[in-house]
Formats: C-alpha cells, structure tokens, sequence
C-alpha cells in the first residue's frame, strides 16, 4: 500500500494538532494557572504568595491577602482611579515600573511581619 506523502504530512499535523486541542479544552493540558482541571478560576492562596498569577484581578489580590486595594495602589504608584477589576499584567500599562514579582515580594514581607 503506498500513501501520498503529502496526505501524510497533513494526517500527522492533524492528529498532533487534535491532540493538543482536544487536552487544553479538557483541561488537562494548560500553559497558564488561570483555571483548575475542574474549570474553577485560580485563586491567590493567602499562605502562599507564589500563587499569584498575572490574569488576577486587584480585587481578588486585595481579597486573599486582606490588603487594602488603596494601599496596593499607593505602594506601587499606581492611579487612584484604577478599578478592582484591573488584572495585575494591565497594571504595568499604568506604571511601567510594577511588576507582578515585586507584589509578590511585598506581600511575603507583610505576612512574615504578621506573625
């Protein structure tokens, strides 16, 4: 039996493909932490600042580690104005200088100065 290579080509690129497309949209295969296997959105662990993803809103921070989303805001020269709802990699727009590693550090500092 012979078999066209090029069909064989466009086979194997398809089944590569449908694999990969078929594992992320079970959930078991993802590049970011922004849902669990289950479909939940990931949320920040307030023992565990590591869990802090980007794709997270201010509020949500704020929630976890029972910061206020004002003094966030003013530790890192954000606006004011800037809404709960803004994701922590939309900040860098407002401030070039934050970083999601820098919140991350702060917010280490604070618990450790909580115990």
């Amino acid at each position: 039996m012979k078999v066209n290579p090029f069909l064989y080509g466009i086979l194997t690129v398809a089944v590569f493909l449908g694999v990969i497309y078929a594992a992320q949209s079970t959930g078991y295969w993802s590049t970011e932490k922004r849902f669990t296997k289950g479909g939940e959105r990931t949320q920040a662990d307030p023992r565990d600042v590591s869990t802090i993803r980007g794709s997270m809103t201010l509020q949500e921070v704020s929630r976890a580690y029972n910061v206020p989303q004002a003094e966030i805001l003013a530790r890192f020269g954000l606006p004011s104005d800037t809404p709960p709802s803004a994701t922590l990699k939309d900040l860098k727009e407002k401030n070039p200088d934050f970083e999601v590693s820098e919140l991350r550090d702060w917010l280490a500092e604070r618990i450790k100065g909580a115990k």
